[in-house]
């Protein structure tokens, strides 16, 4: 398999699993990206089970049980050679099974399931390389698309503007693995501030992954995220920061995991993919979350 043979490969296997492994992040931003004209569409589903809570010293307690179901849906269109625009919207449903209301005394944690739309993302991709190494890097934006409860343990998300800028970066490793690649995402959040505290965040995922043949691949994946400010977690109910720790904590996590993708045919992909949490502090702690989609695919010109 050529250099050129392999690019191809991670392209139509729609190499979405660095996004889903760390931010969220939508469509089929990768390493090298499609040609002038391509335009896709991907619907997947994410089903999240966060069973303890790391606090600041990276020790795990049991505060109850949060169920996450989200549903997404993503395009991306390449104008040319070398810009891709991806969008993305997430519906989320969410339910805490734990004693009382948590400690937040909300509707949110009131045991039953909630559901609601969150964040529009929105993300532009440059191809600055793509030869042998590919490199792309790209901005984004994460925009609230209405208010919702951000305050307690099931909720769908933040309510908080985020500009992004990262890149990708990706290399055959053919000549001393056949069928093999490298792929690596860095991302900085630059986020809105809560209670005038910063806590901007780096995310970053690294993907091996292996082509079984033309439309089979397999890949394994680690996930980081780091967080530059907010506060240590649990608060004091009797702070004036426990309103807003939710939004606060200064998150950070290793997760790990594995996926798949099948590439049917010349325009459709299905892909699943199984994460953990090793390790993390001020965080839920991932005990699963598995997420299966499909991606239906135009070709360029």
């Amino acid at each position: 398999m050529t250099t050129h043979e392999a690019r191809g490969l991670i392209l139509a296997s729609g190499a979405l699993f660095c996004a889903l492994a760390s931010a969220p992040f939508g469509a089929g931003a990768q390493a090298w990206l499609p040609e002038k004209g391509a335009f896709s569409l991907s619907l997947d589903f994410t089903n999240i089970l966060n069973k303890n809570h790391f606090t600041s010293t990276g020790a795990e307690i049991d505060a109850g049980h949060t169920d996450l179901q989200i549903t997404s849906i993503s395009a991306s269109y390449s104008p040319s050679d070398r810009v891709e625009i991806n969008a993305s919207l997430p519906l989320v449903k969410s339910r805490y099974r734990g004693p009382g209301l948590g400690g937040h005394d909300t509707e949110i944690d009131n045991h039953t399931w909630h559901a609601t739309v969150t964040d529009l993302q929105l993300s532009v991709h440059y191809q600055v390389a793509d030869g042998p190494i590919g490199f792309a890097p790209y901005v984004g934006v994460i925009i609230p698309t209405h208010q919702y409860e951000v305050f307690g343990h099931s909720a769908p998300g933040r309510g908080l503007n985020e500009y992004w800028l990262g890149f990708y970066t990706a290399a055959s490793l053919n000549e001393w693995i056949p069928r093999t690649y490298v792929q690596v995402r860095y991302n900085y959040a630059f986020v809105d501030p809560v209670a005038g505290i910063s806590h901007d965040r780096s995310n970053a995922s690294l993907e091996i992954g292996y082509f079984l043949n033309r439309s089979v691949s397999f890949r394994a994946l680690g996930s980081w995220q780091w967080t530059h400010g907010g506060i240590d977690v649990p608060v004091s109910i009797t702070s004036p920061l426990f309103p807003y720790h939710d939004r606060l904590a200064a998150e950070e996590y290793f997760n790990v995991g594995f996926g798949s993708t099948w590439t049917i045919n010349d325009h459709v992909s299905v892909y699943g993919l199984y994460m953990e949490a090793l390790s993390g502090t001020n965080a839920h702690k991932v005990d699963h979350r598995v997420s299966v989609g499909v991606s239906y695919d135009l070709g360029g010109h």
